[in-house]
């Protein structure tokens, strides 16, 4: 049997999506393989069979000081022998000083890519910021930290430290095969680092567990969960809505995520103009979220960002839950074939979205059904466990 070692900085149920993948992955390899996690996440959700180990010097704050902790000594001593007891090592996330560790120890290297680490430090493309070759400045860097974080401290930091991604690719480089999660990411990431074509294999993430959700549609709501996040296109979502609302729709929006005191104050006055239409739910767990899909009629995702592959939106069609999506990253891929696609909207178009979403309230709760039954039948066939495990296994054998 396959000895793999598994290291990553976060563990779920730590982390986000990228965490959630790698949960999710592992739970497929342990059957040909026995696994080892090294995590810097001192609670991890632990599988059956899977043995895990704790590192403090993995749970630096920022990525590096992760580097950096990676290439000290006394890490990489211990480090060196876990690496050769074993016969694969999987990086699914930033710990990418360990590559060039094992492959001096002769071991096979495999990384997964959930974001674009090799092209932009901050592992985040704009939409149409990668056309041309180049991605952005180290202004441009500072800028969308200031956006995203409101912190200047950190906008400052991470344009000093972002020439520091070069050395992301040099450690890729090395590595036997990098994995993709969709199309779309491949070609980003083969395009602005072409010494990484050739490693570059697209393998969808596995979905998650979920069972049937009874749908209970009553009042129209319609969810969103990005939080007050720039890239996840908030500024969108809030100008849409508000077009909605001015028009006198009956929509109402369930609002989850990471909100700042300023946005909160924002959606009081919203609300006082508009008899309560935001419904601020704050940052709920995984399985709080995705209880919410009983009662939403739609799923709204409005992200200005290359997503790899979002589980938001595979999830919501799991869950029979229509989302409207803008048309990013790997989103087309996952919604290909189904009533989803022609709800796909131009990223950045306030207009577009709130187009989309009139268009849903003035579908009957019937068709809503019946469209819902349809996206989960075809997000399970396309996202085939059978297909992905067989293709998991021949990346890392």
């Amino acid at each position: 049997m396959t000895r793999l070692l598994v290291v990553s900085e976060h563990w779920w149920t730590e982390g986000g999506g990228g965490e959630l993948a790698t949960h999710l992955i592992t739970g497929l390899l342990r059957e040909f393989a026995k696994v080892t996690v090294l995590t810097g996440t001192q609670n991890p959700a632990r599988l059956p069979g899977v043995r895990y180990l704790y590192d403090p010097l993995l749970g630096a704050k920022t990525k590096p000081a992760l580097w950096a902790n990676l290439v000290k000594g006394e890490f990489s001593g211990r480090l060196a022998k876990l690496i050769e007891r074993s016969d694969v090592v999987y990086v699914p996330r930033f710990a990418y000083p360990v590559i060039p560790l094992a492959k001096r120890l002769g071991r096979r290297v495999v990384v997964h890519l959930h974001g674009y680490q090799p092209v932009s430090y901050i592992a985040v493309v704009l939409h149409g910021s990668d056309k041309g070759g180049a991605l952005r400045s180290l202004k441009e860097t500072a800028e969308l930290e200031l956006r995203e974080h409101g912190s200047v401290g950190r906008a400052v930091l991470s344009s000093l430290v972002s020439p520091l991604n070069r050395l992301v690719r040099l450690w890729l480089s090395e590595a036997d095969a990098v994995v993709c999660v969709s199309r779309r990411q491949a070609e980003i990431v083969g395009r602005v680092a072409p010494e990484l074509a050739s490693k570059l294999t697209v393998v969808y993430n596995p979905l998650p567990e979920m069972p049937a959700v009874e749908k209970r549609l009553g009042e129209p709501y319609f969810m969103y969960v990005g939080g007050d996040s720039y890239v996840k296109g908030f500024h969108v979502f809030l100008k849409a809505s508000w077009k909605v609302v001015k028009r006198g729709c009956p929509a109402r929006f369930l609002l989850a995520g990471n909100f700042r005191e300023r946005s909160r104050l924002l959606f009081e006055a919203l609300n006082r103009w508009s008899q309560g239409a935001y419904i601020m739910l704050g940052r709920l767990e995984h399985g709080d979220v995705l209880k919410l899909h009983s009662a939403s009629w739609a799923l709204l995702f409005p992200s200005i960002c290359e997503e790899p592959l979002p589980y938001a939106v595979t999830e919501s069609m799991l869950a029979e839950t229509l989302p409207i999506a803008s048309r990013v990253g790997g989103v087309p891929e996952v919604v290909q074939g189904t009533y989803a696609e022609r709800m796909l909207f131009t990223p950045r178009s306030a207009s577009e979205l709130a187009e989309r979403i009139e268009e849903v309230l003035s579908m009957s709760r019937e068709q809503l059904v019946d469209i819902g039954a349809g996206l989960r039948e075809a997000v399970a066939r396309r996202f085939d466990v059978k297909v992905i495990k067989e293709r998991l296994i021949k990346v890392f054998k």
